[in-house]
């Protein structure tokens, strides 16, 4: 099909059903690596509203420290190019035709996001749009209201559960696109020689960047996408000699947001443990908690029970012990076992992450492969790993990492607690023999 388009239309084809189908969704998702054309198709599209109607647009990230790290330098070289009639200003550029606004805004602002200026937008652009999380995609939704209004998203995700993708996925109300540098006729020699170079250097780096596929590995996370896949594809003889080792292990909620998680793991063979099963609960109740855990244990007859013994834990735990002499008493902040973690957490954490590099744990649990994969880890002055607090986390992803907690504490057991366990004493860091052996 033939478009007849002004020239400062000039983008890719592979985005015109951005143009031409723009009235018929609420959200717009434009994916993809370097040089596809995302920003600058954006920018003009934008540009090319505003000279015909009057409008109010929002360009927005999370963290916007200062202007020049905004898109509006892209705008500035349109509007000079095209010689629109614009008064600009620092962080607002507006058109003299038509009084249309364009500005500028961060979203998180000291830790908490900022909506204020977003009422009466028509129109919400936010770039690099992988920086976004669910948090911030909770309040900033909702508040673009308006009638007809539309919020475009422009990103090269870092992970595959991204907040933004997670989303979009599946909606539809949002037009979703995968560009890449060779979708875009406008890109120079300078650039696909780079692109070039990057996939005879490094395909992983290639593959993100020029691709923009989510990233296998990022040095921030403690996990690669692809080891959690090798995981949740792994194949294995399984051998009857070893499954009389499980584990269960429970997450507890710690405020009225969180969940109580249990699981189940069992050993296949002689190195292999199967995420057998997950059970999840959100009673306020602690006697209802305690019941459910107990009738777990019954139904399920682990090896050894680990269970978090933090804060409201503890005494849920105390009452535990009461019916499951043995029962671990897990405290994330204690002092680790390993000389690589900063605490027991940590330890739980690269005891996981060794045994999925290894090819010893199958997953299967979907809310614990997704939570898995934004689980960040931290590198002290002292050269000791920790993992990102919890708080942080629930700050950042709306959600508290239950499920992938309670994964931790079970590889914590199966790693170090072969025969020992949390001495019971509350404010007690020290580890006692235990007098039997949790695994054979």
């Amino acid at each position: 099909m033939n478009y007849s388009i002004p020239e400062i239309l000039n983008i890719p084809p592979k985005l015109y059903p951005f143009i031409f189908s723009f009235n018929n969704y609420s959200y717009f998702l434009l994916e993809g690596g370097r040089a596809s054309g995302k920003t600058q198709s954006v920018a003009r599209f934008l540009l090319y509203i505003a000279q015909n109607r009057l409008v109010r647009i929002c360009c927005g990230r999370e963290i916007q420290n200062s202007i020049n790290e905004s898109v509006r330098t892209v705008f500035l070289d349109l509007i000079e190019k095209y010689k629109l009639p614009y008064d600009i200003k620092r962080d607002s550029l507006l058109n003299k035709k038509t009084g249309s606004k364009i500005f500028f805004k961060g979203f998180r602002e000291q830790g908490n996001v900022n909506i204020k200026g977003l009422e009466g937008v028509d129109i919400l652009w936010i770039d690099e749009a992988q920086s976004i999380t669910k948090a911030t995609l909770d309040v900033i939704v909702p508040t673009i209201r308006k009638k007809n209004s539309v919020i475009i998203f422009t990103m090269n995700r870092y992970t595959r559960f991204d907040s933004v993708y997670n989303f979009c996925a599946k909606r539809k109300d949002c037009l979703h696109i995968n560009i890449c540098y060779f979708d875009n006729p406008f890109v120079d020699k300078k650039i696909l020689n780079e692109a070039e170079v990057s996939k005879a250097t490094n395909i992983n780096d290639y593959n993100h960047i020029w691709l923009g596929h989510p990233l296998s590995y990022n040095n921030e996370f403690l996990l690669s996408s692809d080891m959690i896949d090798k995981s949740i594809n792994l194949e294995y003889e399984k051998d009857n000699a070893y499954f009389v080792n499980s584990v269960m292990s429970v997450d507890l909620s710690a405020s009225g947001a969180d969940l109580c998680v249990a699981k189940l793991f069992v050993q296949q063979n002689s190195t292999v443990w199967l995420e057998k099963q997950t059970i999840s609960w959100s009673e306020a109740d602690t006697d209802i908690t305690k019941g459910k855990i107990i009738s777990l244990y019954s139904e399920w007859s682990p090896k050894s029970l680990i269970i978090d013994a933090d804060g409201l834990g503890y005494p849920i735990w105390i009452s535990i012990q009461k019916v499951v002499k043995n029962a671990i008493g897990f405290r994330g902040a204690h002092r680790p076992l390993s000389r690589f973690a900063i605490n027991a957490r940590a330890d739980g954490y690269l005891a996981l992450r060794d045994y999925l590099e290894k090819g010893y744990l199958k997953l299967s649990d979907k809310n614990t492969i997704r939570q898995l994969e934004y689980i960040k880890k931290i590198y002290k002055p002292n050269g000791l790993i920790a993992i990102q607090d919890k708080k942080e986390i629930r700050k950042a992803h709306n959600e508290s990492p239950d499920f992938a907690d309670c994964s931790m504490m079970a590889l914590y057991a199966i790693n170090y607690c072969s025969n020992i366990i949390i001495c019971k004493e509350q404010n007690c860091d020290c580890l006692v023999e235990s007098d039997f052996d949790v695994f054979d």
